[in-house]
């Protein structure tokens, strides 16, 4: 389609305010030169007044037009526009799996990191071709899969996800939500979902991630693991973590606070179960949201400008070289 005539990067026209200044005082020059020329003989001007050499007569004229050319190239003058269709991935899902110390405790058998990895499997099994990711945290969040529709690859991970191979211990969801909204950014999703696979207790800077992904275009959800009696905490060699006073760590879920983060972050709060029904609930909140994988991609028309600009660009090299040949500059 055609349209007026506008300019890609207008700022560049700036540039005729010097050229125009360097042509005035170069016409200026030239005058004042030719009220000599009544004086001197003719046979005598070329080397007596400056700038009256026959080679030279067309160099700056030359010089301004490639100065011109090269400014109205810059500013990148449009008018006309064209439709192109784009397909865009707008549904993800980024799966968000807790690797703190007290995913060890065993108040679900055998133990809540190992219930864990089986639910996250049969999560991955059900994206059925859904672009999903995988970041896991404790004191930091660490990406192990970009978005991807290949489930395989994701699950590949699965097994050697344990609380070893974080290099810090601790617990920031915050952290790990924060990172998953860039990693839909960075796919350019625009409305995502975020599952945190979580036993954490969720603190004020938790509620505030998931708002902020929620402001994002983003919903949080939670699978929670573990029970509200909970069970001591024990290291990989079975130990049990103590307090400073000798009092055994007792790691407990505080359902509540994951229901306010959910909450916050506009998804649902999902317990973990031995049946299905937890992930039966799961889908069903991947529906509500739209994230499925037959909505996975969309297709739009993009409005983009044909520019014509480069085609400036041989003019302007053909003026530069009949300029700098031998005999015209010296």
């Amino acid at each position: 389609m055609d349209t007026a005539l506008e300019w890609m990067r207008p700022e560049w026209l700036w540039g005729f305010v010097p050229l125009l200044v360097v042509i005035f005082f170069w016409f200026r020059l030239r005058s004042n030169n030719g009220a000599w020329e009544s004086f001197v003989d003719p046979a005598l001007q070329p080397y007596v007044i400056e700038g009256q050499s026959t080679s030279t007569h067309g160099a700056p004229i030359l010089m301004f037009a490639a100065w011109a050319l090269a400014l109205l190239m810059l500013a990148g003058p449009v008018w006309q526009q064209r439709e192109v269709p784009v397909f865009e991935a707008e549904k993800a899902e980024v799966i968000v799996f807790d690797l703190s110390l007290s995913m060890r405790a065993d108040d679900v058998k055998p133990d809540r990191l190992t219930r864990a990895r089986f639910k996250l499997i049969d999560l991955l099994q059900r994206s059925d071709g859904m672009q999903s990711g995988l970041i896991a945290f404790a004191q930091r969040p660490y990406v192990i899969s970009p978005l991807t529709d290949d489930a395989n690859t994701i699950e590949a991970f699965v097994p050697s996800l344990e609380p070893e191979i974080m290099p810090a211990q601790g617990s920031r969801p915050d952290l790990a939500i924060e990172q998953a909204v860039q990693l839909l950014k960075q796919a350019s999703v625009g409305s995502g979902h975020i599952l945190l696979i979580t036993d954490a207790a969720a603190s004020q800077q938790d509620l505030d991630a998931a708002a902020n992904a929620r402001t994002a275009g983003h919903r949080v959800s939670v699978l929670a693991i573990g029970t509200a009696a909970g069970a001591p905490l024990r290291a990989e060699d079975g130990q049990f973590f103590q307090y400073s006073d000798g009092a055994i760590v007792v790691s407990q879920l505080d359902i509540d606070s994951l229901n306010r983060l959910s909450a916050a972050g506009g998804g649902k709060t999902v317990s973990l179960t031995t049946s299905g029904k937890d992930l039966d609930a799961l889908d069903s909140v991947r529906r509500s949201l739209g994230i499925t994988a037959q909505d996975e991609e969309s297709t739009a028309l993009k409005v983009y400008w044909v520019e014509y600009s480069p085609w400036l660009l041989w003019p302007l090299l053909g003026a530069l070289l009949f300029a700098f040949r031998r005999g015209v500059i010296a």
